[in-house]
Protein backbone atom coordinates (compact mmCIF):
# COMPACT_ATOMS: atom_id res chain seq x y z
CA UNK A 1 0.00 0.00 0.00
CA UNK A 2 1.29 3.18 -0.95
CA UNK A 3 2.53 5.40 2.12
CA UNK A 4 1.70 9.56 2.12
CA UNK A 5 5.12 11.62 3.03
CA UNK A 6 3.57 12.89 5.99
CA UNK A 7 5.74 11.01 9.16
CA UNK A 8 3.36 10.43 12.62
CA UNK A 9 6.64 9.71 15.00
CA UNK A 10 9.80 8.53 15.87
CA UNK A 11 9.91 4.93 17.70
CA UNK A 12 11.24 1.55 17.71
CA UNK A 13 10.05 -0.93 15.22
CA UNK A 14 8.81 -3.47 17.92
CA UNK A 15 6.81 -0.77 19.92
CA UNK A 16 5.55 -0.11 16.55
CA UNK A 17 4.12 -3.10 16.11
CA UNK A 18 2.43 -3.79 19.77
CA UNK A 19 0.57 -0.07 18.26
CA UNK A 20 0.31 -1.25 14.82
CA UNK A 21 -1.39 -4.57 16.07
CA UNK A 22 -4.03 -2.45 18.33
CA UNK A 23 -4.86 0.11 15.74
CA UNK A 24 -7.92 0.72 13.64
CA UNK A 25 -5.75 2.13 10.91
CA UNK A 26 -2.51 0.71 8.83
CA UNK A 27 0.89 2.84 9.26
CA UNK A 28 3.79 1.89 7.74
CA UNK A 29 7.60 1.73 9.48
CA UNK A 30 10.65 2.80 8.55
CA UNK A 31 13.78 3.03 9.99
CA UNK A 32 12.65 4.73 13.14
CA UNK A 33 9.68 6.46 11.74
CA UNK A 34 5.92 6.28 11.51
CA UNK A 35 3.97 6.70 8.23
CA UNK A 36 0.62 7.13 7.52
CA UNK A 37 -0.89 4.85 4.94
CA UNK A 38 -2.75 6.99 1.82
CA UNK A 39 -4.22 9.72 4.33
CA UNK A 40 -3.04 12.32 7.00
CA UNK A 41 -0.98 11.74 9.80
CA UNK A 42 -3.14 11.24 12.84
CA UNK A 43 -5.69 8.71 10.40
CA UNK A 44 -3.86 6.80 8.54
CA UNK A 45 -5.87 4.87 6.23
CA UNK A 46 -8.02 7.56 4.10
CA UNK A 47 -8.77 5.21 1.06
CA UNK A 48 -7.40 5.62 -2.87
CA UNK A 49 -9.41 6.54 -5.77
CA UNK A 50 -11.57 3.82 -7.23
CA UNK A 51 -9.11 3.46 -10.13
CA UNK A 52 -6.39 2.82 -7.82
CA UNK A 53 -8.23 -0.35 -6.12
CA UNK A 54 -9.07 -1.61 -9.96
CA UNK A 55 -5.55 -1.82 -10.67
CA UNK A 56 -4.88 -3.80 -7.33
CA UNK A 57 -7.73 -6.26 -8.12
CA UNK A 58 -6.58 -6.52 -12.05
CA UNK A 59 -2.86 -7.35 -11.32
CA UNK A 60 -3.97 -9.01 -7.89
CA UNK A 61 -6.64 -11.56 -10.37
CA UNK A 62 -3.82 -11.88 -12.88
CA UNK A 63 -1.23 -13.44 -10.94
CA UNK A 64 -3.51 -15.33 -8.46
CA UNK A 65 -5.30 -17.31 -11.75
CA UNK A 66 -1.45 -18.43 -12.65
CA UNK A 67 -0.58 -19.47 -9.37
CA UNK A 68 -3.07 -21.91 -9.17
CA UNK A 69 -1.85 -25.17 -7.96
CA UNK A 70 1.35 -23.94 -7.29
CA UNK A 71 3.11 -23.17 -3.71
CA UNK A 72 3.10 -19.47 -4.24
CA UNK A 73 -0.02 -17.14 -3.79
CA UNK A 74 -0.89 -13.00 -4.21
CA UNK A 75 -2.33 -11.63 -1.63
CA UNK A 76 -3.69 -7.80 -1.51
CA UNK A 77 -3.48 -5.25 0.57
CA UNK A 78 -3.84 -6.28 4.47
CA UNK A 79 -0.70 -8.26 4.89
CA UNK A 80 1.79 -6.83 6.33
CA UNK A 81 5.54 -6.89 5.68
CA UNK A 82 8.85 -6.93 7.40
CA UNK A 83 12.02 -6.18 5.57
CA UNK A 84 14.61 -6.73 8.45
CA UNK A 85 17.36 -5.48 6.66
CA UNK A 86 16.13 -1.98 5.98
CA UNK A 87 14.68 -2.02 9.38
CA UNK A 88 11.02 -1.29 7.54
CA UNK A 89 7.73 -2.90 7.95
CA UNK A 90 5.14 -2.25 4.65
CA UNK A 91 1.69 -3.11 3.53
CA UNK A 92 2.22 -3.38 -0.24
CA UNK A 93 -0.61 -3.31 -2.69
CA UNK A 94 -0.09 -6.67 -3.77
CA UNK A 95 2.48 -9.35 -2.68
CA UNK A 96 3.39 -12.82 -3.98
CA UNK A 97 5.07 -15.31 -1.29
CA UNK A 98 5.21 -18.92 -1.63
CA UNK A 99 5.96 -21.44 0.96
CA UNK A 100 4.13 -22.64 3.95
CA UNK A 101 3.56 -19.36 6.10
CA UNK A 102 1.85 -21.21 9.37
CA UNK A 103 -1.24 -20.86 10.31
CA UNK A 104 -3.69 -18.22 7.75
CA UNK A 105 -5.93 -17.73 10.23
CA UNK A 106 -3.39 -15.72 12.66
CA UNK A 107 -0.68 -15.20 10.16
CA UNK A 108 -0.52 -11.09 9.73
CA UNK A 109 2.89 -10.73 8.92
CA UNK A 110 5.26 -12.05 6.22
CA UNK A 111 9.11 -12.01 5.93
CA UNK A 112 9.61 -13.06 2.38
CA UNK A 113 8.16 -12.24 -1.02
CA UNK A 114 8.92 -13.10 -4.71
CA UNK A 115 6.99 -10.29 -6.30
CA UNK A 116 5.70 -6.90 -4.98
CA UNK A 117 3.35 -4.39 -6.64
CA UNK A 118 2.91 -1.14 -5.89
CA UNK A 119 0.19 1.52 -7.45
CA UNK A 120 1.26 4.72 -7.03
CA UNK A 121 -0.50 8.14 -6.47
CA UNK A 122 0.15 11.87 -6.81
CA UNK A 123 0.83 11.98 -2.46
CA UNK A 124 2.69 8.90 -2.26
CA UNK A 125 4.82 7.93 -6.11
CA UNK A 126 8.01 9.82 -5.01
CA UNK A 127 8.27 8.11 -1.40
CA UNK A 128 6.92 4.59 -3.56
CA UNK A 129 10.07 4.94 -6.15
CA UNK A 130 12.67 6.60 -3.74
CA UNK A 131 12.90 4.75 -0.34
CA UNK A 132 10.32 2.23 -0.28
CA UNK A 133 11.78 0.98 -3.50
CA UNK A 134 15.30 1.17 -1.59
CA UNK A 135 14.08 -0.97 1.25
CA UNK A 136 12.78 -3.84 -0.80
CA UNK A 137 15.53 -4.40 -2.69
CA UNK A 138 16.98 -5.41 0.36
CA UNK A 139 14.31 -8.30 1.14
CA UNK A 140 16.44 -11.32 0.36
CA UNK A 141 14.48 -13.77 -2.06
CA UNK A 142 12.53 -10.89 -3.61
CA UNK A 143 12.89 -11.00 -7.80
CA UNK A 144 9.96 -8.59 -9.28
CA UNK A 145 9.00 -4.93 -8.37
CA UNK A 146 6.27 -3.88 -10.13
CA UNK A 147 5.56 0.03 -10.03
CA UNK A 148 1.74 0.85 -11.36
CA UNK A 149 0.46 4.55 -12.33
CA UNK A 150 -2.69 5.54 -11.42
CA UNK A 151 -2.90 8.34 -13.15
CA UNK A 152 -1.93 7.54 -16.60
CA UNK A 153 -0.68 3.51 -18.53
CA UNK A 154 2.01 3.84 -17.03
CA UNK A 155 4.41 1.11 -15.38
CA UNK A 156 7.63 0.24 -14.31
CA UNK A 157 10.03 -2.77 -13.26
CA UNK A 158 12.98 -4.51 -11.90
CA UNK A 159 13.97 -7.57 -11.70
CA UNK A 160 16.56 -9.89 -9.89
CA UNK A 161 16.92 -13.25 -11.57
CA UNK A 162 18.41 -15.19 -9.63
CA UNK A 163 17.01 -13.97 -6.08
CA UNK A 164 21.31 -13.60 -5.88
CA UNK A 165 21.67 -11.54 -8.69
CA UNK A 166 21.84 -7.74 -8.76
CA UNK A 167 19.10 -6.00 -9.51
CA UNK A 168 18.25 -4.52 -12.59
CA UNK A 169 17.35 -0.51 -12.98
CA UNK A 170 14.15 0.43 -12.91
CA UNK A 171 12.62 0.56 -16.59
CA UNK A 172 9.43 1.68 -18.08
CA UNK A 173 6.81 -1.47 -18.93
CA UNK A 174 6.45 -0.94 -22.34
CA UNK A 175 2.32 -0.29 -22.88
CA UNK A 176 0.74 -3.47 -24.89
CA UNK A 177 3.41 -6.22 -23.93
CA UNK A 178 3.50 -8.99 -22.17
CA UNK A 179 5.40 -8.63 -18.75
CA UNK A 180 7.55 -11.70 -17.93
CA UNK A 181 8.09 -12.68 -14.30
CA UNK A 182 10.83 -15.40 -14.74
CA UNK A 183 11.35 -15.66 -10.68
CA UNK A 184 7.55 -16.98 -10.87
CA UNK A 185 7.89 -18.96 -14.35
CA UNK A 186 4.56 -16.41 -15.50
CA UNK A 187 3.53 -13.78 -17.88
CA UNK A 188 0.78 -11.25 -17.15
CA UNK A 189 -0.36 -9.21 -20.27
CA UNK A 190 -1.14 -5.22 -20.10
CA UNK A 191 -4.16 -5.20 -20.78
CA UNK A 192 -5.51 -7.90 -18.33
CA UNK A 193 -3.54 -4.54 -15.36
CA UNK A 194 -5.02 -1.44 -16.94
CA UNK A 195 -8.26 -2.67 -19.21
CA UNK A 196 -10.96 -1.16 -17.48
CA UNK A 197 -9.81 0.86 -15.00
CA UNK A 198 -10.75 4.22 -16.48
CA UNK A 199 -7.68 5.08 -17.71
CA UNK A 200 -7.04 5.88 -21.80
Amino acid sequence: MAVAEKAVAYIEMEDYLVLENASRYKHEYLAGVIYAVQGDGTRGMAGGTQTHSRLIRNIAFALHKRLLGTPCEALATEMRLRVEAADAVFYPDVLVHCGHTGDPTSTMELNQARLIVEVLSPSTQRFDRGQKLTAYRKLPGLQHIVLLSSLEQAAWVCHRVPAEADWSELSPWSRGTVLALEGLGLSVPWGEVYDGVGLD
